[in-house]
């Protein structure tokens, strides 16, 4: 036995089994003597982790992101890194590869650890079984903070972006430039950015009376090469599209490698609005408009959400009986790549903006 079945069969929490196992001063007799009938007769070795979290000893938290690659998620890294070090928190960090199934694996693999708190960024926000993972962590006294995607039906604490209100500036600001036929390489359906930069995408065509036409609207999953070939499936259509919106940085690189192989040039052949920022281009000739947001500043709020989680615990005071979701605006940086040469041949039709 560990110490979740002992906890399942006595009907407490992962954290009541560890209050009873340190003989903590706050539990109940009648609880107690419940825990250790359980234990009693029963092959149970209690795991240090565990034990320990309620006594406070761990400064271990761990973070999880969909793709280590990503210089978005190293952002946010760097930002829980550096507010973790000032709180005195070592951070740990794990890759899911944008895979559900390993994400149960590496939750599964964490229980055993001894982690103070963890801090998530997960594959979709349908899956139940993380859900059922992530609550498991709450009940052993260790604090989940969400950022950027959240989890259906879950109440975790947790720092996200205004994607629909920044999807909709970035296609506003291709209209403004004059483009009619404009694209979305969109992001999964099961996460937050996927369906809120989708809605704020076909908010802006609304808002002008532009058709939405689904073949303009491939899936390209956050994923450089699935954006790439998303790219080229646009580009083959019979009227292919003179402006796209990428979804994030690795649609956008996707995007720019299918422009480089075919000698598309941005501004002449074909424009482009991406959603965040990347920081190399700056070396580059490619004067990229962005949806751009404070990653670095997402990654030190939410670990001083987490923190705040932490200290709240095992009080039972009004402020830690409520779920905390920041909220992070978003800002359209122009640099001139929604503009296009290729308006003025005749590519679009004329359009009254303000």
């Amino acid at each position: 036995m560990n110490i979740y079945d002992v906890a399942k069969e006595a009907n407490v929490s992962v954290a009541t089994v560890s209050r009873v196992l340190n003989n903590h001063k706050n539990v109940k007799e009648s609880t107690r003597k419940k825990v250790m009938d359980v234990i009693k007769g029963k092959d149970f070795v209690p795991n240090s982790a565990a034990k320990n979290l309620s006594m406070g000893e761990s400064r271990n938290i761990a973070l999880i992101v969909p793709d280590i690659e990503n210089p978005f998620f190293a952002k946010l890294l760097h930002g829980l890194s550096d507010q973790a070090i000032e709180f005195g928190y070592n951070v740990f960090m794990f890759g899911t590869d944008e895979d559900t199934e390993r994400e149960l694996q590496i939750l599964e693999s964490l229980k055993s650890e001894l982690l103070r708190g963890l801090v998530m960024i997960p594959v979709s926000e349908d899956s139940e079984n993380t859900k059922v993972l992530l609550n498991r962590f709450r009940e052993a006294s260790a604090p989940v903070v969400l950022i950027d995607r959240d989890v259906r039906g879950g109440d975790f604490d947790g720092v996200f972006s205004q994607d629909d209100e920044g999807a909709f500036n970035a296609v506003e600001c291709l209209i403004k430039a004059g483009h009619r036929k404009i694209a979305i390489i969109r992001g999964s359906d099961t996460s937050r950015p996927g369906y809120e930069r989708y809605r704020g995408y076909k908010k802006a065509l609304a808002k002008y009376n532009i058709e939405l036409r689904k073949e303009y609207c491939p899936y390209g999953d956050f994923m450089e090469e699935n954006s790439y070939q998303a790219m080229k499936k646009l580009m083959s259509l019979e009227n292919p599209p003179t402006a796209v919106f990428s979804s994030n940085n690795m649609t956008t690189l996707g995007c720019l490698r299918y422009f480089k192989e075919n000698n598309l040039k941005i501004g002449r052949d074909i424009s482009i609005v991406g959603f965040d920022d990347i920081k190399e281009l700056r070396y580059t000739d490619i004067d990229l408009t962005v949806v751009d947001r404070p990653v670095y500043e997402m990654g030190v709020e939410a670990m001083k959400l987490l923190r705040k989680a932490i200290e709240t615990r095992d009080k039972a005071d009004e402020d830690g009986l409520f779920v905390k979701r920041n909220f992070i605006k978003t800002r359209l940086i122009k640099r001139g790549s929604e503009f296009c040469e290729r308006l003025g041949k005749g590519e679009s039709g004329s359009l009254d903006v303000d």
